[in-house]
């Protein structure tokens, strides 16, 4: 081979090996990719100035529930998706203190979580349940769920239920990591329910979560990002962007099990729709793999994350190195 020649073929091929790296790179990327953010509609009732739950019909997945935060009349409002029009209003007849979250039961049971406490001091904090209504004004009577915690009072935004076991989960809103509660089932209301702190790295300041609709995973949103939790292990499994908010606080999966919406507080805040790509549950390992191959989980966390497998940049500098080598030996014997 010319002697030139031969000198352009090594920085060619590092070139193209380049090029190669960045394309597996962005492909591992676009594996987890989807369409962007969609905004659906504005809730524009001038009743609703401080949304703080969000949950979805469990007969219909164009009718949203909200309820305000403290300070507000205790209403949950009806809403139809689409358009963000109020269809009905519901009086609870509550003396409601600090209402972060509502959550729904396979039952059709809304679930108010009256658990804000951002000064880690109330002793009132409860859960109140009550019937979904879908159009019109009426009122309803609630049964009040009193709920401690095994370190005392802690501050909570978000409520999980389980759609195939009807099992509640709080979470706290710690500022660099919260703490995921299971409730005692059946709840009382004649008695405190000692809720049970559960292992796990939950993010800091969750502000919402809900069950996907197969229950094999939960959405948890911070003000900035989303994270799938892995409801046996309570660890997050994957992120997502969400959209810049005035105040993120709530967030409803849809039945899809692959979007979620997401509102903020404030006058006429939009429902916006996330769209995400969850991860395939791994196969269950035979005894002989599991004892020599580590859990994908692990391998992933080894590798530095997910998306692009370091072992594919060990790789590509394994090849760089021999080109380099393979280079400098030609050249001299140029």
């Amino acid at each position: 081979m010319n002697p030139r020649h031969r000198r352009l073929l090594i920085p060619g091929l590092l070139i193209a090996l380049l090029v190669v790296v960045v394309i597996a790179s962005l492909a591992g990327k676009a594996d987890a990719a989807t369409d962007g953010p969609q905004r659906v509609s504005t809730l524009d009732d001038p009743r609703i100035n401080e949304s703080s739950g969000l949950v979805l019909s469990i007969d219909d997945a164009d009718r949203a529930y909200t309820i305000n935060d403290s300070g507000s009349a205790p209403i949950v409002y009806a809403l139809d998706v689409p358009s963000g029009r109020t269809v009905g209003t519901t009086r609870v007849d509550a003396d409601l203190v600090d209402t972060e979250a509502l959550s729904i039961d396979t039952e059709g049971t809304l679930w108010i979580a009256d658990t804000g406490d951002n000064r880690s001091t109330r002793t009132d904090a409860a859960l109140y349940s009550l019937p979904a209504a879908e159009q019109g004004s009426s009122a309803a009577a609630v049964t009040r769920y009193p709920v401690t915690y095994p370190g005392g009072p802690i501050d909570v935004e978000a409520l999980a239920v389980d759609p195939r076991t009807g099992d509640k989960f709080l979470i706290s809103k710690g500022l660099f990591g919260g703490t995921v509660f299971s409730l005692p089932d059946p709840l009382v209301a004649d008695q405190p329910n000692e809720a049970v702190a559960l292992k796990g790295e939950v993010p800091g300041l969750v502000t919402d979560a809900a069950f996907a609709k197969d229950g094999r995973h939960v959405v948890a949103r911070t003000y900035t990002s989303a994270y799938l939790l892995d409801p046996a292990t309570w660890d997050s499994v994957m992120s997502i962007d969400v959209p810049s908010l005035e105040q993120g606080e709530t967030l409803a999966t849809e039945p899809s099990g692959r979007s979620f919406l997401v509102g903020s507080e404030g006058a006429d805040s939009p429902l916006v729709r996330v769209s995400y790509s969850p991860p395939a549950p791994a196969p269950e390992p035979t005894a002989s793999v599991a004892a020599v191959q580590p859990p994908v989980a692990a391998r992933e966390q080894a590798a530095g994350g997910t998306g692009f497998p370091g072992a594919t940049w060990f790789w590509a500098l394994v090849v760089v190195g021999l080109l380099t080598a393979i280079g400098a030996a030609a050249t001299r014997r140029s």
